[in-house]
């Protein structure tokens, strides 16, 4: 699980943070969003993996 910081500041100016927990789920669609190519490198990878368990089962 990620956190994204909040910052957020009170009626004097000061400066006050807290966190917002993101699901794993969200994380890996903002990945996904802002770096493209990693979706098409995880496909690879999964797809090189289940043929690494398909040669080990012949």
């Amino acid at each position: 699980m990620g956190f994204k910081i909040i910052g957020n500041r009170d009626d004097e100016g000061n400066f006050i943070a807290s966190a917002d927990a993101w699901p794993p789920e969200k994380i890996a669609e903002l990945f996904d969003k802002y770096n493209p190519n990693r979706k098409l490198r995880l496909a690879r990878e999964a797809a090189e993996k289940e043929d690494k368990k398909e040669d080990k089962a012949i």
